[in-house]
């Protein structure tokens, strides 16, 4: 009769781990495990859901969460990714209302903003330009209305330089540029397609700069395909709840959330928590 051999080695129960943050996926980056990939999928959704509606919010909301659950390195390259995919998605539904004369002074901005480069910002400490962020968002928000900042084209010329040089350190500057936009009298679907389109662009020029310098974006693509899917989800929900929301309540939303936002960056300068 023949013998079974068994072939050495523990049984199969005790190859399996039982702690949800010991499993990793092996398309998925050595630093990122199946716990960090579901709360950054979840938060994308989420993000999305609440720029797909507001316009604004979804982008700080999951830089915040990456910043916990990825390597310092790649949380802004990949956040710009991911917000690049979720702005080309909501600026595709919103493709009707966009304002691309505006679009074209903005992009003339950014792309002087990212030739400047992130020197300056580098050389600031974080809390200083944080506190000077959410200090600017307030006052645009809640300061009485200014011809210069609701008109002039040199308004988005400066924005747009400003904005790209922030978002090369920041990451997520939306409430900076919707804070301005939100003054120009737009629709919701104006502002939010308006919106979409200078952020996608911006995002564009990030991801160029940081592929120069060298950032492998390669090493994380199935995560961020997995990204842009939760980001394609999350903005078709926002964009259904935008369709079924008038005009005055939408103000009223976006300026609240641009307020908690700007308070957030206020907290975080002033030492009161920390994201990382």
């Amino acid at each position: 009769m023949s013998q079974v051999r068994v072939l050495p080695g523990p049984p199969f129960f005790a190859r399996v781990p039982t702690n949800p943050e010991d499993i990793r996926l092996e398309f998925l980056p050595a630093d990122i495990n199946a716990t960090a990939a579901a709360m950054l999928i979840a938060a994308t959704v989420i993000g999305a859901a609440i720029s797909g509606a507001m316009g604004v919010g979804g982008g700080i909301i999951l830089i915040a969460v990456m910043a916990n659950f990825m390597p310092a390195p790649a949380v802004v390259p990949v956040h710009g990714v991911v917000q690049l995919g979720s702005n080309v998605f909501r600026g595709t539904i919103q493709r009707a209302h966009i304002d691309w004369r505006t679009f074209i002074w903005f992009l003339l901005g950014s792309i002087v903003g990212v030739a400047v480069g992130g020197s300056i910002v580098v050389a600031l400490p974080a809390d200083i330009l944080r506190a000077g962020l959410g200090l600017f968002i307030l006052y645009t928000v809640w300061a009485p209305k200014m011809r210069f900042s609701s008109q002039s084209r040199l308004a988005a010329v400066v924005v747009g330089v400003a904005s790209s040089i922030l978002t090369m350190f920041f990451g997520a500057t939306g409430p900076f540029v919707s804070a301005l936009l939100s003054r120009r009298g737009y629709t919701p679907q104006r502002l939010i397609g308006t919106h979409s389109a200078f952020m996608g662009a911006q995002h564009l020029l990030k991801i160029i700069v940081f592929g120069f310098l060298g950032f492998a974006f390669a090493d994380w693509v199935w995560m961020i395909v997995l990204m842009l899917l939760a980001s394609l989800v999350g903005t078709l929900i926002g964009s259904f709840a935008l369709g079924h929301m008038s005009a005055g309540t939408f103000a009223k939303i976006l300026k609240g959330i641009l307020t908690l936002l700007a308070v957030n960056l206020l907290a975080i300068a002033f030492g009161f928590y920390s994201i990382t």
